[in-house]
């Protein structure tokens, strides 16, 4: 139990330390025995607050009980994923950029850990104010990624932050070339997880809402009582 709170402690030290872009929290990180485990839980906390700021979706598609967990939890693990490929794309930015070689696990547990401030996510939820919050969180998960890199290649403000929009140019592109089949493996696994159908688009899989459905099977009922 004790090593358990202890995990919990120190996920709870990094997310503090990237929600105010502590330049303290590499040194500090790099002494954990399981970096990647604090890393890997960050991201897809960020994955499952993302997809519960958009539970309203999930509910007018009627998933309930077992299969919301679930969907929570498939749309923590893509963040991972998605994220550990924008990884790999700084880390080949940077190094075309800097010269120096940072070890590829390094890099995608520095970005991983960029998603903090996507824990929030769930605030997304109140009626009028989402969108803007949910743009807010986007442009704070960049400034995030910004400090990240600048630690990660131990270079000036300016040279991270050419480093983070190539890459993020980068993942882009990558996105737009990639959609069709990415969302085609989306659809299918969230029509397996929830039954219901589901559309996908580029912008989707940037913003971290693989699995939130934007086809709807349901109908609403008429003054009568009966159905539309």
């Amino acid at each position: 139990m004790e090593d358990f709170l202890g995990f919990l402690n120190d996920v709870g030290h990094a997310i503090w330390g990237v929600w105010t872009l502590d330049t303290s929290l590499g040194q500090w990180f790099v002494t954990l025995p399981y970096q990647t485990a604090v890393a890997v839980t960050v991201a897809v906390l960020a994955g499952a607050s993302t997809l519960l700021g958009n539970s309203v979706v999930l509910f007018l598609n009627r998933v309930r009980g077992w299969r919301f967990g679930v969907s929570l939890l498939m749309n923590g693990v893509s963040m991972v994923v998605l994220y550990a490929v924008q990884a790999l794309a700084i880390d080949v930015v940077g190094y075309l950029v800097t010269g120096n070689r940072v070890q590829a696990d390094i890099a995608v547990k520095a970005v991983l850990l960029a998603t903090a401030p996507l824990i929030l996510g769930f605030f997304e939820l109140i009626p009028y104010l989402g969108p803007g919050i949910a743009r807010i969180l986007q442009a704070w998960g960049l400034v995030a990624l910004w400090a990240v890199v600048a630690t990660l290649y131990a270079v000036d403000r300016w040279t991270a932050l050419l480093i983070t929009l190539v890459g993020w140019a980068l993942m882009q592109l990558l996105s737009w070339a990639l959609a069709r089949p990415m969302s085609a493996v989306g659809r299918w696994i969230w029509r397996l997880v929830t039954g219901r159908p589901t559309m996908l688009t580029a912008g989707d899989l940037l913003a971290g809402h693989q699995f939130t459905p934007v086809e709807f099977d349901f109908e609403l009922p008429r003054a009568g009582g009966g159905k539309a």
